[in-house]
């Protein structure tokens, strides 16, 4: 067995259904081994487009997703996509292939400075000088991807690494990772003679130590973390263990007290597997709830109780409640510039109780760096004893029916064409048709005008159901992760409402959908121009416009081209009549909507 085998049978060991990637010269000794297992392989026509299909499958699924490249110019085309992923928290699994190790600092052909590129937006990346190293890594990739999901992980895999014969031909590499990969790290002191013993029962004569060579010492006669693998994986808390105990105290106390609370969750809610538990803790004490822009229909937006996207283009309700509440619970969100304009953050930070696995984040009076899924368990298990009996935990009516008290209609100019034959169509108008034609699909949007309609006018009834780039807004995002959401979610339809520029940044990978005959429908809303670019210019910078207007191909004789059916859509009764021919199953399909320049209201 070499490298590169081992590596694909830890993968499919670890549950891993599909890859999504682009080949190359170095990396082909993966793809080898990658051809005979049981992953599915999607081809993209760009690396790019390969970390956001991987970024849209954990979106919309809850697990890491994986992307793949060669070296050089294969690497860095993943770069945007990686950096989207790593801006909005998205576990990912990132391999590159490079040039033999032995040559990695040579100026040869494709030769890059990989890691330093990728560990500016990876949680980590790794670059393993030998076979046993690179199992390692993976081992702790995956390790950090399940117990610690606060972004995409790096190998950078080397030919001569990969091909690297290693001698675990005999060794259940499944038992190996179960045995010790995912809870080792919990509690290092306890686990050191466990973990020795896992070791030993592979081989007797300890022939596999040196496969942890990197990271583990023998001291005393067993085997002990290195210092820095040791930091790593207990870095809990800026703080001690004891002020983290006293923080929860603190908190719980806090929130107890609370009778104007208010629960803003993040995508963390996701990563942590925790969705059931928050919707539980939600009935149990009817506790109002506010979402960041990631986390829009964790609990049905037609509950009562969620109120919706708090912070910049917030909905009045969620934003009063931030406003008035005497506590706020932030769980698994990274409180953004964005979740916190909606008043002045210095009013506010007094009320915050921040729980995140990241302590990077925590911005909150009382900061706890933890799984936001192992904070509700503790709160459940609270408000299920006794001192929830007593009341210590009240039902908040008299609170939801203040919040409510200060409701306001969303209202969004546009949307009913006033005259009969408006041509061409207002954006706000055909965007809210195909959101209420396609209600209950997953919707993807890119970057531009077009984003902030969507947002405000699809309604979720559960997570993952609008998915979009919120930290890093490049544009091209729609079009490629609608393939990951698509291959995720096979039997679901998928609905894409993109720009005319975005997609011409992506458009090859119409190539991908139609190969795979992916259940896709692509609505480019069209107006011959860099919308949001010219309406800053215009209102902003006090300017003519200036390098924005786009002369634009017909988008559906181009479609036809890849081979996916089209429409081009000039009005009311087209758009009525391309929306019909797009339900047809099973079989992807591209809109042309043609609109007018209008401008969206945008951010003081």
């Amino acid at each position: 067995m070499n490298t590169a085998e081992a590596l694909i049978k830890l993968l499919e060991d670890d549950g891993v259904k599909h890859i999504f990637g682009h080949p190359g010269e170095q990396i082909l000794p993966f793809y080898k081994a990658l051809k005979d297992s049981s992953i599915e392989h999607i081809l993209t026509r760009h690396e790019q487009g390969a970390a956001h299909a991987a970024d849209a499958y954990a979106r919309s699924s809850g697990n890491y997703g994986l992307c793949i490249s060669t070296a050089g110019p294969g690497a860095m085309n993943l770069v945007m996509g990686v950096a989207t992923a790593f801006k909005d928290s998205v576990p990912l699994l990132v391999i590159t292939g490079d040039n033999d190790y032995s040559k990695k600092d040579e100026d040869i052909f494709q030769n890059s400075p990989i890691n330093s590129v990728f560990e500016n937006i990876t949680i980590k990346s790794f670059h393993p000088s030998s076979g046993k190293s690179a199992i390692f890594n993976l081992i702790e990739a995956l390790v950090m991807l399940h117990k610690y999901p606060k972004g995409p992980v790096h190998i950078n895999l080397s030919k001569d690494v990969l091909l690297e014969g290693i001698g675990l031909d005999d060794v259940d590499l499944k038992e190996m990772i179960d045995s010790f990969g995912y809870d080792i790290f919990e509690g290092i002191d306890s686990n050191l003679e466990i973990f020795d013993e896992k070791i030993s029962s592979f081989d007797d004569s300890h022939e596999l130590v040196d496969v942890f060579d990197d990271h583990f010492i023998y001291y005393g006669g067993k085997l002990v973390l290195d210092d820095d693998f040791s930091k790593n994986f207990n870095s809990f808390s800026k703080n001690n263990a004891s002020d983290v105990d006293n923080n929860i105290n603190l908190a719980i106390d806090k929130f107890k007290l609370s009778r104007k609370p208010l629960v803003v969750v993040g995508n963390g809610i996701v990563w942590g597997k925790a969705i059931d538990k928050l919707s539980n803790f939600v009935s149990k004490t009817w506790v109002p709830i506010a979402t960041t822009f990631h986390s829009k229909g964790i609990i049905s937006e037609s509950d009562k109780l969620n109120l919706g996207i708090v912070g910049l283009r917030g909905t009045s309700l969620a934003n009063y409640a931030y406003e008035n509440s005497d506590c706020i619970l932030v769980l698994g969100a990274r409180l953004s510039e964005r979740t916190i304009a909606s008043c002045r953050y210095g009013d506010v930070k007094d009320k915050i109780i921040h729980v995140n696995i990241d302590d990077d984040c925590l911005k909150g009076n009382i900061d706890i760096s933890m799984d936001a899924s192992d904070f509700l368990d503790l709160l459940l298990r609270k408000i299920e004893s006794k001192d929830y009996k007593n009341n210590e935990f009240i039902l908040y009516n008299d609170w939801i029916n203040e919040i409510y008290s200060h409701y306001e209609d969303l209202i969004v100019d546009g949307i009913d064409d006033v005259e009969d034959n408006y041509i061409p169509l207002r954006p706000p108008y055909a965007i809210n048709k195909i959101i209420n034609a396609f209600n209950g699909s997953y919707f993807l949007s890119d970057a531009g005008t077009h984003t902030t309609w969507t947002t405000l006018l699809s309604k979720n009834d559960r997570f993952g159901k609008l998915l979009f780039s919120g930290g890093f807004g490049p544009m091209g995002y729609g079009l490629p992760a609608s393939i990951g959401v698509s291959i995720a979610h096979p039997y679901d339809q998928v609905v894409v409402i993109c720009g005319d520029g975005d997609i011409q940044m992506v458009i090859q990978e119409l190539a991908t959908i139609r190969e795979y005959d992916l259940n896709v429908k692509i609505f480019i809303i069209d107006n011959s121009q860099l919308g949001i670019i010219r309406q800053w210019e215009e209102t902003v910078y006090d300017m003519d416009k200036y390098q924005i207007d786009l002369s634009n191909p017909n988008f559906a004789k181009l479609a036809e081209a890849y081979g996916i059916d089209s429409m081009r859509v000039e009005s009311r009764d087209d758009l009525d009549l391309a929306i019909d021919e797009a339900f047809s199953p099973n079989h992807p399909f591209l809109v042309d909507v043609c609109v007018c320049e209008e401008n969206i209201p945008l951010p003081k």
